[in-house]
């Protein structure tokens, strides 16, 4: 009985991974809101910032191998990491092609997961007598500000010196990741890095895989340990800030937009680099496409329902 018991926890949390990178992979989308939608997110953290802990490194040393991998939670953090990795790798093709093909559809599905859990956790804060507006606008403001800045010159290529900046990029776009609705993908979109990281993900490039990994480590290590420190002396503040980020995730999430300037990738085809928000009536008369308004309806409260009956948002998730 154990033995199954143990054996699920495992592929629940792989598929918790698995969601999780591919919800990375999507400028937008962040992986912290999976993971606490998944009820997670706590304990996630916590596993990560043992990782960098004095503690881990007097159990190796007293040989005590068995303790420091139950310390760091282990078998946890390797499930959740194969699950991330298996998603990086097998659908970074996918989603880009879903996003290129249907993109009103697919941004609507994920606007509706993103409305219900930011819902979710509102209704949590007021449910629990947590709400504090004074720090929920802010957050709020933050997630608009970053949805609307403008991208970077686009990155095609690193090279020398170039790569400590592909690590950088990684260690600040992890840190985005891990903070429920920030998207470490829209981090490297702004960057001018998203492009050519995900084409070199799709080629399975080893060596630009591991440096940005390399970077990833640094900056989930560092980062973690200080959102582990807030969320038990601010929790309140930090839970309301992270409401506000989710719900201002929205604006970035909205289907309709008109391209307002492109850039040119490294195959000399036209990306859009500058958008802006549009109601649907609006986009069919400036673009001359059908806004699919009725499907993306659907989509959006599919997306919402699935949110609503699988995930499970608890406050106690957050503070581990």
């Amino acid at each position: 009985m154990m033995t199954t018991k143990t054996t699920f926890i495992q592929w629940q949390t792989f598929v918790t991974g698995l969601l999780m990178g591919g919800a990375d992979l999507v400028p937008g989308i962040s992986g912290g809101t999976v993971a606490l939608l998944s009820g997670v997110y706590g304990r996630l953290l916590t596993a990560i910032s043992h990782l960098s802990h004095w503690h881990l490194l007097k159990l190796i040393r007293q040989r005590q191998l068995a303790k420091a991998w139950h310390y760091i939670d282990g078998l946890f953090l390797i499930n959740l990491g194969l699950g991330m990795a298996t998603a990086l790798v097998v659908l970074a093709k996918l989603i880009t092609w879903l996003l290129l093909v249907q993109p009103l559809i697919m941004w609507s599905l994920f606007l509706g997961l993103i409305m219900v859990a930011s819902l979710m956790l509102l209704q949590a804060l007021y449910v629990q007598k947590k709400l504090q507006w004074r720090w929920l606008w802010p957050g709020l403001l933050v997630s608009l500000i970053l949805a609307s800045m403008p991208m970077l010159q686009v990155v095609d290529g690193f090279s020398g010196w170039g790569y400590l900046w592909l690590m950088a990029a990684g260690a600040l776009a992890i840190t985005a990741m891990i903070l429920p609705g920030v998207s470490g993908s829209f981090i490297l979109l702004m960057l001018g890095i998203y492009p050519f990281l995900i084409a070199r993900l799709a080629a399975f490039d080893i060596e630009v895989i591991a440096i940005f990994a390399f970077g990833c480590g640094l900056g989930l290590v560092a980062f973690s340990r200080v959102i582990v420190y807030l969320l038990k002396q601010h929790s309140i503040a930090v839970m309301n800030f992270l409401t506000g980020l989710m719900m201002g995730s929205v604006a970035k999430l909205w289907p309709w937009k008109h391209t307002v300037t492109y850039r040119l990738n490294s195959t000399g085809l036209e990306v859009p680099l500058q958008q802006e928000n549009l109601m649907p009536w609006v986009y069919s008369q400036m673009t001359g496409n059908d806004n699919q308004l009725i499907w993306c309806l659907l989509v959006c409260c599919l997306g919402g329902l699935l949110v609503g009956k699988f995930g499970r948002i608890q406050l106690k998730d957050l503070a581990g």
